[in-house]
């Protein structure tokens, strides 16, 4: 394969980021394959939870070839015009019900988001409010929760072994039938308005961009990338991937925190 006959969607958050004990941050080698990548016609982008803000920073703005996934697919951002291109909001009654859910219990912390950020709401308990400090995001009251236009909410866990029970309870929510669900780590349980997933947005992604004839691989370290992974020509993953992503990947790259990105470029001979 040439680099001109093959676009990349990569992840974020333990893919092309290292750990978070780490910075976390994307290390030099993934920046340097891509931008040479690129540079040969190949087409980037990214596929994250995360919000293009929060994204772009860890690239000094670069822009990328395609339109960027964010949110788990919420939200499609066009960084070459700096522009969001399309985003779906939470039903109402799921913001509500996930605010009801999370005041009724305390080991639970909800963090929502809308095209831009991602905001920890606040419950206005400072004890309770403080455990949560590792996703370092913008605080905000319930009053302003409630004013929110969010694409999803997320229920955080500090305990993995918490999570199952808030999974099940999810399920059961009265509005189950206006959403879907993506586990972006053993801590975190995301809910998204029923059509969204980083699958359909990537396909949109290309359709926006009549790209949609090239070899599409994609890499991911866990769940919520199954969709793409499994709708891509060549699923890759690093070696620290879940073990349902490991079984699903054709190609398997070095750790995240050894430059994922930048082996699977390597990987694909490309360059």
């Amino acid at each position: 394969m040439k680099a001109d006959e093959v676009i990349i969607f990569s992840d974020m958050d333990g893919t092309l980021l290292t750990d978070w004990d780490l910075g976390p941050y994307v290390p030099a080698a993934n920046i340097e394959a891509i931008k040479d990548f690129m540079a040969s016609g190949g087409l980037f982008s990214i596929a994250s939870g995360r919000q293009y803000k929060d994204t772009l920073g860890f690239f000094g703005g670069m822009p990328f070839s395609l339109p960027m996934v964010q949110g788990n697919g919420a939200v499609l951002y066009d960084s070459q015009k700096g522009a969001v291109i399309q985003k779906t909001r939470l039903p109402e009654p799921i913001k509500q019900e996930s605010l009801d859910y999370f005041l009724k219990h305390p080991g639970v912390w909800l963090v929502a988001a809308d095209e831009d950020e991602i905001f920890q709401v606040l419950t206005g308990d400072s004890a309770r409010d403080a455990m949560l400090t590792d996703l370092k995001r913008k605080a905000i009251t319930i009053e302003d929760y409630l004013v929110l236009a969010p694409v999803k909410v997320c229920f955080v866990v500090m305990d993995a072994d918490r999570l199952s029970p808030v999974i099940e309870d999810v399920h059961n929510f009265a509005s189950a039938n206006l959403f879907v669900t993506a586990q972006s780590s053993p801590y975190i349980i995301e809910l998204l308005e029923k059509s969204v997933g980083k699958a359909p947005a990537v396909r949109e992604a290309l359709r926006l961009s009549n790209a949609e004839g090239r070899k599409l691989i994609c890499i991911g370290d866990y769940d919520n990338d199954c969709g793409m992974l499994a709708m891509a020509d060549i699923a890759a993953c690093p070696s620290n991937a879940s073990q349902k992503v490991l079984e699903m990947a054709k190609i398997v790259t070095c750790s995240n925190n050894e430059g994922a990105v930048a082996d699977l470029i390597r990987q694909l001979g490309v360059l």
